[in-house]
Parts: structure tokens; C-alpha cells; sequence
């Protein structure tokens, strides 16, 4: 009885969200602007973050053909199960 007592959270947040869904639109009057929090991107700085992902792309597609050609760098381990003579 005393789990009956206590409302279910899940159901509550559930109503919760309901009712603000059902509202429409929400005021978005009070709500701060965050757009002046964002720093302003350089063109130096896009064009740096472009020659990174460049060069990145060109690494990992080299190390992806060099993988299909060569295979594995080393052999997987396997896992090595011991077995006693009580188990034969």
C-alpha cells in the first residue's frame, strides 16, 4: 500500500510534458539570448579547421589502404582456456 501512496514520477513528468506540449507555443519572451555567448569564427580559423580535416581524411585513408593491402599489423591474441585433466 505504501508503494500506492507515492505517485509514480515517470507518470507525473509524463503529465508534465503534456500539458506544456499542449500549451502551443511556448513565450519565449523571457528566455535569454544566447547568440551573443557564440564567439565569431574567423576565416583563419575555418580555413585552419579545413586543412586539419583535409589532412586528417588523407591519414586515416592511407592507413585504411595500407591495412587492405597488408592486413593486421599484428595477429589477434586468442583467448586461452585452461583445462584441467578433471575435464577430459
Amino acid at each position: 500500500m505504501a508503494a500506492k501512496e507515492l505517485p509514480d514520477m515517470r507518470l507525473v513528468e509524463r503529465s508534465q510534458r503534456k500539458t506544456m506540449s499542449s500549451a502551443g507555443a511556448a513565450d519565449t519572451s523571457g528566455l535569454p539570448d544566447l547568440a551573443a555567448n557564440v564567439a565569431p569564427v574567423s576565416a583563419e580559423d575555418l580555413e585552419k579547421l579545413r586543412s586539419d580535416l583535409v589532412t586528417e581524411h588523407e591519414l586515416r585513408t592511407r592507413r585504411i589502404e595500407r591495412f587492405i593491402k597488408e592486413g593486421p599489423l599484428r595477429p589477434a591474441p586468442r583467448a586461452v582456456i585452461p583445462v584441467s585433466e578433471n575435464d577430459l
